[in-house]
């Protein structure tokens, strides 16, 4: 499986565990057409493990946020080349300088 889902006492924990690329969106997407519906209002969205991410999954990602609105969702990556890259050229890493 290439995401794991846990419920943990107040919130929901995402693991992605290889790649996030447009070749693996269409089966992460049926994954998570849960995580909208789910009780927990915060989501933790672990990508420390992903080996390739691209434009297809960073599009995931933002459609999962967007269609949970009311959830606070944070980004777990630490220090994931791959996924630091992605979010550098999109200017989404808030700590790049």
């Amino acid at each position: 499986m290439a995401v794991v889902i846990t419920p943990k006492a107040d919130f929901l924990v995402v693991e992605f565990e290889q790649d996030l690329s447009i070749f693996a969106v269409n089966e992460l997407f049926e994954s998570l057409k849960s995580v909208p519906q789910a009780d927990a209002d915060k989501v933790i969205l672990d990508l420390t493990a992903v080996s390739e991410f691209d434009s297809a999954g960073l599009q995931l990602l933002l459609w999962l946020q967007h269609s949970a609105p009311a959830k606070s969702f944070t980004l777990s990556h630490g220090d994931n080349p791959t996924v630091l890259r992605v979010l550098n050229l999109y200017n989404l890493n808030p700590l790049a300088a």
